[in-house]
């Protein structure tokens, strides 16, 4: 056997056989690789060139082509970011831009570019307001129903259509069903109550009831057959606060979020996080409807990731513990303490987004916010009062990749005949 010898790279101890010597020079395999990383990095450094797919181009339908078009990667170019955000340039879209962005989507469609024509037709289904109609008719001929949230502003021929479908598609019907709860007009809601009255035969191959599907939607069936909404349709998000701001904010936040809270959670002994605290009478939050000062929702950062939390709460600001809270099957120790995080301060804006703005969260907006639809990352989970068995109302969601670059959403919910609070979390 051949002697080792040892490398040569100043301080490795590694050693090397001779024929492994003459190859990499005389230093070992792991240094060797080293060496070639950095040298290949120092190449990318020194020859990569900036490149500005915008320069130049002021149309904002062909500046949303470009950064929905498909990007390979190529370390050798550092392309430079547009300076405002997707949602942003759909925001001031006129009708002719959204029609032309819609016709484009269309076209991708039958070049069999379905991914991108989706990602457009979700941004208009959320970003802007109107109906997407021509998008509708190619996904329906190409019997596409989901995302089923692209239907939610049908016309009626379409919701003919779908309810006839739902019958006779079974490959189908788990998405044509989400599609017409989207469309939730008086004829699905009558649809789906007589569903709930007369289970179709081929309810029994559901997962749920038909009428269970309307909750995807943000609503549900009443006691009488009516359409109850889960949702407040108003929606304010959450900003980041500037970094060099320091002025202070010329009139008190209508809503206050993630702080500390006073009380210690029963089941790990960490501190309780207000995830939101309302101040109900600031003339922003009226659409709420709830008399009284103070509506504080509070919850457990560690233990709400694996069931949902309930707390007794008042109109005054105060909440406690419910009794009827169940510790989750599976919950990890914590060791108590307080949940700390390097947050990063949010401000209710007091301009209103719309109601769908985050109700896709594939499409990556920031999430924060009170009222608007939930952004769910997997099925819709509205909590059932514990004291009522009555559906909580959705009233704000915390987006964790906005304030800490972390995962997940908190969501909250409130039974206003009961006062109880629930917060669960979703992450992917």
């Amino acid at each position: 056997m051949s002697e080792r010898l040892p490398c040569q790279t100043p301080g490795c101890t590694g050693t090397i056989l001779p024929a492994t010597a003459l190859k990499t020079g005389g230093i070992c395999m792991p240094c060797y690789q080293q060496k070639k990383a950095l040298e290949h990095q120092a190449y990318i450094e020194q020859n990569r060139k900036e490149v500005n797919r915008y320069a130049g181009i002021n149309d904002p339908v062909e500046i949303l082509k470009i950064m929905h078009s498909p990007r390979r990667h190529d370390p050798l170019i550092q392309e430079v970011p547009y300076p405002r955000t997707a949602q942003e340039i759909y925001h001031g879209l006129t009708k002719e831009e959204r029609d032309r962005m819609e016709s484009y989507a269309v076209d991708l469609l039958e070049e069999e570019d379905t991914d991108q024509a989706e990602m457009i037709l979700l941004s208009l289904a959320c970003f802007t307001r109107g109906e997407i109609k021509l998008g509708l008719e190619a996904f329906m001929r190409e019997e596409i129903y989901h995302p089923s949230i692209l239907y939610k502003d049908a016309g009626v021929e379409i919701r003919s259509q779908l309810i006839e479908k739902v019958e006779s598609d079974p490959a189908n019907r788990n998405h044509l069903l989400l599609a017409l709860a989207w469309i939730g007009d008086e004829a699905v809601v009558r649809q789906f109550a007589v569903w709930r009255e007369s289970p179709p035969e081929w309810a029994s191959a559901l997962y749920q009831p038909p009428e269970a599907y309307a909750r995807f939607a943000g609503w549900e069936l009443d006691e009488e057959g009516g359409q109850r909404w889960l949702f407040h349709r108003e929606c304010y998000p959450f900003k980041i606060s500037a970094e060099d701001s320091t002025e202070a904010p010329a009139t008190p936040a209508a809503v206050t979020v993630l702080q500390a809270g006073m009380q210690s959670c029963p089941w790990c002994g960490g501190g309780l996080t207000e995830l939101f605290d309302f101040d109900l009478q600031h003339p922003q939050l009226e659409f709420m409807k709830l008399p009284g000062k103070r509506l504080r929702i509070a919850a457990c950062m560690h233990c709400n990731c694996y069931g949902t939390v309930y707390m007794k709460a008042d109109l005054e600001g105060r909440y406690s513990w419910s009794e009827y809270n169940v510790v989750p099957e599976y919950l990890p120790e914590h060791g108590g303490g307080t949940y700390e995080a390097d947050w990063r301060e949010m401000r209710l804006s007091e301009q209103p987004a719309g109601t769908y703005e985050s109700a896709e969260w594939t499409l990556e907006a920031p999430a924060s916010q009170i009222g608007g639809h939930p952004a769910w990352i997997q099925d819709a989970d509205y909590p059932a009062c514990p004291c009522c068995a009555r559906t909580m109302t959705f009233v704000a969601q915390a987006d964790m990749g906005q304030v800490a670059d972390d995962e997940g959403i908190y969501y909250a919910f409130v039974c206003r005949e009961c006062l109880i609070t629930a917060v669960n979390y979703q992450q992917t």
